[in-house]
């Protein structure tokens, strides 16, 4: 008789503590929600995973402390527990979870950022160089080639005699 109580008891504290679980997961899959927006079709698929893994867990205790037999205080237990967790420490442990999530983000869009400026600015450095550099060639050219640098003023006589 000891024993049915015993794991009857079990079955009790592991409800209530599938019904906080049930909480603090779905508050996990809220912050990450709000932080990462998600088309319809993948809040669906959470929705989805979630409850099938819920069942899952739900099933799995079922068979391990009460031998596979359904009583409607589980279900009751699992409900308290989610009420209660919901009405204690759900509105902490959601703002911890955004506060991490934001963290997370800065962590990895602050380097991102800051590398991606980083090429900005020596592509900006680098285009800079190259002309100044093409100029010092260019000039280089039209003092070495004399026809070079009389073709290309007689073009611009032509050019200049014709506007004018």
């Amino acid at each position: 008789m000891s024993q049915i109580i015993y794991s009857q008891s079990e079955m009790f504290l592991a409800s209530l503590i599938m019904g906080i679980g049930m909480g603090f997961t779905y508050d996990v899959l809220r912050s990450i929600r709000k932080n990462i927006k998600h088309s319809d079709i993948f809040v669906g698929l959470e929705d989805m995973v979630y409850w099938l893994a819920w069942t899952w867990i739900f099933l799995e205790n079922i068979f391990r402390y009460n031998d596979g037999s359904f009583r409607i205080y589980i279900f009751i237990v699992a409900a308290a527990g989610l009420i209660i967790y919901k009405n204690t420490i759900s509105r902490g442990a959601f703002s911890l979870l955004n506060y991490i999530l934001c963290l997370a983000e800065f962590i990895v869009e602050k380097p991102k950022k800051m590398l991606k400026n980083g090429l900005k600015w020596y592509k900006i450095n680098l285009s800079i160089f190259r002309f100044f550099n093409n100029n010092e060639k260019e000039k280089d050219v039209y003092k070495t080639s004399g026809k070079m640098g009389n073709e290309h003023k007689k073009k611009e006589k032509k050019v200049n005699k014709k506007t004018v």
